[in-house]
């Protein structure tokens, strides 16, 4: 387990995306050639080196939406988020405090655990969704509203699950929020995230778009569900609503019910 080096000030119960077992079939093949999907997220600077496989670009998101954080924190006087991250190798489990019965989490991780303050995700699911090859076969979802593609789709999940750190910083979850007010705020911080990657010219065609598939695609239905994480149209106005902004302050319309 890896840890990005910040103060710690808040542990609570698992937030954890809603989104299907991932998909046996396809093999993972990092090729910045491949015409399906954009390769077109510059993380860091065009300097840098860019990622080469998936646990390389799951790193390189997360430390770049940290960098993110770290500074909109420090400009509004917060100290600064703390974060540790796990990409559990395909066929392979780890131990964590949000795990299933084991105490493990497995191929079909994607969560942030308040228990253990780390962002947990499953190299094999993001190499699905980075392929196009995720199966989101679960009751109530969004399947058919939106695909999961391209290494933008990736950050997306990245961003959405470090926004729910954001959210274990910032003591929300001690507010008993329902789960979809949470998890729209999680994806409005994700937007607001890619927002300043826009600003600085690292974003290209196609990579917005990845993110609004993406979103549509992790929607569900289950709105008399306690685990209902939001509609397509919810998540994909969310992230929008982050990304318009920039403003993380403008996420905080989703603390209100009233506001769904």
């Amino acid at each position: 387990m890896k840890s990005l080096t910040r103060r710690r000030l808040w542990v609570g119960a698992a937030v954890v995306l809603a989104l299907g077992a991932a998909s046996q079939s396809l093999a993972f093949a990092y090729d910045p050639a491949e015409p399906e999907t954009s390769q077109n997220l510059i993380l860091g600077s065009e300097d840098s080196a860019q990622p080469e496989n998936m646990e390389q670009l799951l790193t390189a998101v997360t430390k770049d939406v940290d960098a993110y954080w770290t500074k909109t924190f420090k400009d509004s006087g917060l100290p600064e988020p703390r974060v540790s991250y796990a990409w559990i190798p395909a066929g392979q489990t780890a131990a964590s405090a949000c795990g299933d019965e084991s105490g493990t989490l497995g191929d079909s991780a994607a969560a942030y655990c308040p228990g253990d303050d780390t962002i947990y995700i499953s190299q094999k699911f993001a190499t699905d969704i980075y392929n196009g090859a995720l199966d989101q076969a679960l009751p109530g979802s969004s399947q058919g509203y939106g695909r999961t593609v391209g290494d933008f789709s990736v950050a997306y999940i990245v961003a959405h699950e470090y926004g729910h750190q954001v959210q274990a910083e910032l003591g929300l979850f001690d507010r008993g929020l329902p789960t979809v007010n949470l998890e729209l705020q999680a994806d409005c911080y994700a937007g607001t995230w890619a927002n300043s990657a826009y600003k600085e010219n690292r974003l290209e065609d196609g990579d917005v778009q990845e993110a609004l598939d993406s979103a549509m695609a992790v929607g569900d239905f289950a709105s008399d569900q306690p685990g209902h994480h939001g509609t397509p149209e919810q998540r994909k106005a969310a992230w929008s609503n982050g990304f318009q902004s920039g403003d993380p302050s403008s996420c905080n319309m989703y603390l209100d019910p009233a506001n769904l």
